[in-house]
Formats: structure tokens, C-alpha cells, sequence
């Protein structure tokens, strides 16, 4: 990849450089995003004043799917008020789940009609497969908290249809933790730290019983097949997950691994 490179200030007039090694490294999710998505990310972010490492903007990126662009929520909102047509915004939730809605209405000084987006809780809810149950329910955010949720989801649909340039064509992300998964690098390095399954588990409610679980059923696999010596384990991580280095690793890589990458592992295994 071409070493691609801008530099720009952001609004408060400190000066940002972001080169296509940043990117990739850094803030990218995946790092089979290609040349154009990095070169638009990079133009994306000098064009709207945002800084990535402040988590203004989030590259999404995942190995067989486009790259997609993502505007945090507060980020749109600042840029709404900031704006000298901004007059004002009310919201309002009515009725009870799963018949929730949320309305928003956007007021700009420089129009006779405001903006008024309504949402239903049915369209915008996000939601994961109870690992029990085999069933879709709500991620523990859209769990604790619908109402404020939704009504978020309602604000920024509408924000963003009152000031369409304030974040071009990038998608908003409505929750404080964007919804990716256990790939972000933000939520790796947490790993290492020892925090990375709350990480995931605020993102995608998933339980520390899900990765107990893969966990008992892999060394069951092992044993079973008698894999049982670290260059055997290592042979087969080459093979299960090739994408990373297994050089050095040591009895407990199953321990701290995730429970998708545990799964890719157990179907490598059958």
C-alpha cells in the first residue's frame, strides 16, 4: 500500500497527520482494508476536522465486506449545535417494547419546517443469539437502557438529515462503544490488559460463561486427538487462524482468546 499521508487542523485548530500506515495499524477493525477505503477514510477525516484517534470517526472494516465509515453520536451533535442555523431539537418516547417509539424534531432557523424523524423500536433495536436458547435478544445496552437508546437513534437520524454536510455520507454510531467485534484493536489491547471480555460483553452481551464453555469443549477436543504438547497447539493455530502469530505462545493461549476465535479453532478441529 502506497504510504499515503494529510495533514489538516482539526476544529480546534490542532494540527493532525494521519498516514495510510495509521490507519491501518491503528484504526482500521481489519487489516485487508484496501488502498481506496484508506485513501477516502484519510480525505474523509481532512475534509470534516475529525480526529480518529479521539474517536470521532471509526474505520469498520471486515475481511469480505466494504469498509464503512462511522461518525460517533456526540460528534454529530456537537456538530449540529455548532452550526449558526441550529435552533433546538425535542424528543419524545412513547408506548412500551416491543410497540416503542421515538420521535425527534430538529429546528433550523434558516427553515419554515422543522425535521421530525420517528423510529420504532422494532427497526432499530440491536440484538444477539442467547447462547441457551438459540433465540435474538437485546444487547445489554438496548436491554438497560431502550428508551434512551432509541431515542438517540431518533436524534441522530434526524440530526443528520437537518445538517446533511456536517458528516457527509458517514454512517452515526448511537452507543458510546461502537458495535464492533472482538477485531477492534482498542478492544485487543484491552484484552491485554485484562479488560478486553467487558469489552465485548458491553458491546455484544456476551457472557464469560459462552467462553467457559468453548474453553471445556476445546481441551476436550485436544485431548481427544491428543494434541497435547505446544508445538502441536501451535501447528494447529497456524492453521485454525492464520491471520496472526502463533511464534511465541504459551500454555494459556486458550485462556485469554475470544470466544469466536475459541469457535474457529473447535470447527478447525471436527
Amino acid at each position: 500500500m502506497k504510504e499515503l499521508a494529510v495533514a489538516y487542523s482539526d476544529e480546534k485548530g490542532q494540527e493532525i497527520k494521519l498516514t495510510a500506515s495509521d490507519i491501518v495499524e491503528y484504526i482500521s477493525t481489519d487489516s485487508s482494508v484496501t488502498e481506496k477505503e484508506v485513501f477516502t477514510f484519510l480525505n474523509m477525516c481532512k475534509y470534516l476536522k475529525l480526529n480518529p484517534f479521539l474517536k470521532e470517526i471509526y474505520l469498520i472494516k471486515y475481511k469480505d465486506s466494504p469498509a464503512t465509515f462511522v461518525i460517533s453520536y456526540q460528534t454529530l451533535l456537537k456538530r449540529a449545535e455548532e452550526n449558526k442555523n441550529f435552533n433546538g431539537y425535542e424528543t419524545e418516547v412513547k408506548g412500551e417494547i416491543p410497540n416503542m417509539s421515538a420521535t425527534a424534531t430538529v429546528y433550523r432557523k434558516d427553515r419554515s419546517y422543522p425535521v421530525k424523524i420517528t423510529v420504532n423500536y422494532s427497526e432499530a433495536v440491536k440484538t444477539v443469539m442467547d447462547r441457551q436458547t438459540k433465540e435474538l435478544r437485546p444487547t445489554n445496552m438496548w436491554k438497560s437502557m431502550p428508551e434512551w437508546m432509541l431515542r438517540k437513534v431518533a436524534l441522530a437520524r434526524a440530526l443528520k438529515e437537518a445538517f446533511p454536510s456536517a458528516i457527509g455520507n458517514a454512517q452515526v454510531s448511537v452507543s458510546e462503544i461502537v458495535d464492533i467485534d472482538s477485531d477492534d484493536k482498542r478492544v485487543q489491547e484491552e484484552i491485554k490488559e485484562g479488560d478486553g471480555q467487558k469489552a465485548i460483553d458491553e458491546m455484544y452481551g456476551a457472557s464469560e460463561e459462552e467462553a467457559k464453555d468453548k474453553k471445556l469443549k476445546l481441551y476436550e477436543i485436544l485431548k481427544e486427538k491428543k494434541i497435547d504438547t505446544i508445538a502441536k497447539v501451535k501447528e494447529i493455530l497456524k492453521e485454525a487462524l492464520p491471520d496472526e502469530n502463533w511464534t511465541n505462545i504459551k500454555k494459556d493461549v486458550f485462556e485469554k482468546m475470544e470466544p469466536q476465535k475459541l469457535q474457529q479453532v473447535i470447527e478447525y478441529l471436527k
